[in-house]
């Protein structure tokens, strides 16, 4: 989970949050939503998910955000997620991600080493994905990409995933 207190930790934050911002609509579940930092942006219904997961079970949502967070978890269990947000996601709706791309990581964990960033949460990368995965992720979960880029020089990356056949 980030630690939001560090000064460059924060900068990044509102980095990924000026990309994600013209994508929310409605409610909102923001996965690995931290303190619910993401708030503050969001117009509908807002629920922050971390690690109990069940919150999230009994409802509908227009967006899911997942910002820097599916790189913390296994592989396996991020095509569980991306399954379950199949069954909760509203048929319009839209998920939209950032994960650190692969040539992301040197650069990651030397800033940890030499302490800029938190040296805890980068050692708790799991993957880092490239955009191929994405893409797979996205079809296995019955979902498509509507759109994907790179940002921070290449460093990070988002993907707006919708329902693959919209009901």
């Amino acid at each position: 989970m980030l630690d939001s207190s560090s000064f460059l930790n924060k900068f990044l934050q509102n980095l990924r949050f000026k990309q994600a911002k013209i994508f929310l609509i409605g409610d909102i579940l923001d996965f690995g939503g931290n303190r619910g930092e993401l708030r503050k942006f969001v117009r509908g219904r807002y629920l922050a998910v971390n690690y109990d997961h069940a919150a999230m079970d009994n409802a509908c949502y227009d967006t899911i955000v997942c910002l820097a967070v599916i790189e913390h978890i296994d592989m396996d269990e991020v095509f569980r997620i991306f399954y379950k947000f199949k069954n909760i996601l509203n048929k319009n709706g839209r998920i939209f991600l950032t994960t650190p791309t692969k040539a992301a990581k040197p650069v990651l964990e030397f800033m940890a080493l030499v302490g800029i960033i938190d040296k805890a949460s980068i050692a708790e990368h799991k993957h880092y994905w490239r955009k191929k995965e994405i893409y797979t992720l996205a079809e296995k979960s019955g979902f498509v990409i509507k759109k994907y880029k790179k940002f921070q020089l290449g460093f990070n990356q988002s993907a707006v995933l919708e329902h693959k056949e919209r009901f």
